[in-house]
């Protein structure tokens, strides 16, 4: 038998060791499976209001964190786009490009640009967000901790949460710039060793001393540990590609071209986080802390799926964006199709796990909270699958640089709204899930008119052979 190598190794091993999926899955594995700890001990060990303040945490940082996504996205497409070639001056045009056409190798100066104008962005985005979660603690987390026997201790942790998030994303930038020049898999890597080393402390915490403070504490000094690890590969890095010393001043002629798709992305981001979570707020101030946590446990649940299915798409963006932005559609449409299969595999094995499974685990841990419904779930179900097709098919326009999804975002939140405002009498705690399908129907003609043809395909050709 040939055994191929490559680098001193065989060659399927290093494809393993490298594969950005691969370890995209492996250090969410090890996420998932920290969470997996957490959560028997949070339901069991913490009482239901405490249980509530916890996930309600969750939520809230996800929702404040919609300030910087929209650059996050921007900046690796754009970062992406330059380390493969493609100059600046053609980043407007990617969208009507067709041709294969790009430099052989990548402009120090404008990699370089690119890089300093990200760093004073996430400094400025990191203060708005660090006052976002300021003001949501002073109006959204006042009645939860007020029920808690020991309301200091739920500002204490609440404190500790808005401290290390705030630093976490100050020195984001450092994560998304390895991400654009496609190091997915170191990245992962890292973040998953880290939270294996990590594990030790949590399991501590978790069984000698589960308290809301410290399980939170710990948790956040693991996140901050894996930013930290992440700054000094990414310096290292830096250094190699010849990334030129600080520039003075704002760079406004590049400012203008990223801030043409990052404000886009950004509304996208943040009214996607608010129809997601913003239904974890409105219960956990409308209904008992049993019935509240009930709800954001079994969203939790469908967060986790929702996250292993999008990690097998975003471990491929850089290179999606790469292939886009030459223009080489005979590489490209294969190479999303394969990225698709994966994703929606990988929600069918999660979704199956879940359905026969789940109340199994519960019963055997003797938690102190309940999945919701049969027909909670049944909603959460599909409203999470049309999320994510919806959601990688806009990302597969964004790489053109042809971002539309903030039309489908605003449309899409409106009509959630109105659906809630409709049918909450009716539906109850259900109306959540609910609204979210109707508004992805009603989004949809935007959709499909406008994602389709940046692939220079239609809906019908492309779904063929991927969605049907």
């Amino acid at each position: 038998m040939i055994i191929l190598y490559l680098y001193g190794e065989p060659y399927l091993i290093h494809r393993f060791i490298h594969s950005s999926i691969v370890n995209s899955w492996l250090s969410n594995i090890v996420l998932l499976f920290s969470s997996l700890i957490a959560i028997p001990v949070v339901i069991t060990k913490l009482n239901v209001e405490e249980i509530n303040v916890w996930f309600l945490f969750s939520s809230i940082v996800s929702l404040g964190q919609g300030v910087l996504f929209g650059f996050n996205v921007t900046f690796t497409r754009f970062i992406a786009y330059s380390y493969s070639g493609v100059r600046i001056n053609e980043f407007r045009e990617i969208k009507d490009k067709t041709d294969s056409k790009y430099l052989e190798t990548f402009d120090q100066i404008e990699l370089s640009r690119i890089y300093f104008l990200m760093k004073r962005i996430y400094a400025f985005l990191s203060f708005i967000f660090f006052i976002i979660l300021m003001l949501i603690g002073i109006f959204v987390l006042n009645k939860p901790i007020e029920s808690l026997t020991t309301q200091n201790n739920g500002w204490i942790a609440w404190s500790i949460v808005v401290i290390s998030t705030t630093i976490t994303l100050i020195f984001g930038y450092y994560r998304v710039f390895l991400l654009g020049i496609n190091k997915v898999a170191l990245v992962q890597r890292i973040v998953g060793l880290v939270n294996i080393i990590g594990l030790i402390f949590i399991l501590g915490v978790l069984f000698q001393y589960p308290t809301l403070v410290s399980i939170v504490f710990v948790y956040q000094l693991v996140a901050l540990s894996t930013t930290v690890t992440i700054i000094l590969f990414a310096r290292k890095e830096l250094k190699s590609l010849g990334i030129q010393k600080q520039m003075i001043g704002l760079d406004k002629s590049l400012f203008t071209i990223v801030w043409k798709s990052a404000w886009k992305s950004g509304i996208t981001s943040l009214l996607a986080n608010i129809v997601k979570h913003i239904s974890a707020i409105i219960i956990s101030q409308l209904f008992a802390p049993a019935q509240s946590a009930s709800f954001l446990f079994t969203k939790k649940l469908f967060d986790v799926i929702e996250r292993f299915t999008m990690i097998s798409f975003q471990a491929r963006i850089p290179v999606i964006a790469r292939l886009r932005g030459r223009g080489d559609f005979h590489s490209l449409i294969p190479y999303l199709r394969q990225t698709q299969y994966i994703s929606f595999g990988v929600f069918i094995i999660c979704y199956f796990m879940l359905l026969l499974f789940g109340e199994t685990l519960l019963i055997l841990i003797k938690g102190n909270v309940q999945l919701g419904s049969v027909s909670l779930f049944i909603l959460f179900s599909f409203a999470t699958f049309l999320g994510r097709w919806g959601g990688m098919n806009l990302a597969i326009a964004n790489q053109a640089n042809h971002v539309v999804e903030h039309l489908n975002a605003i449309l899409g939140s409106t009509v959630f709204f109105i659906v809630i405002y409709l049918f909450y009498d009716n539906l109850g705690i259900n109306v959540f899930p609910f609204a979210q399908i109707m508004g992805f129907f009603f989004v949809l003609f935007l959709f499909i008119k406008n994602v389709y043809p940046t692939l220079n395909t239609t809906f019908i050709s492309y779904e063929k052979k991927v969605m049907f």
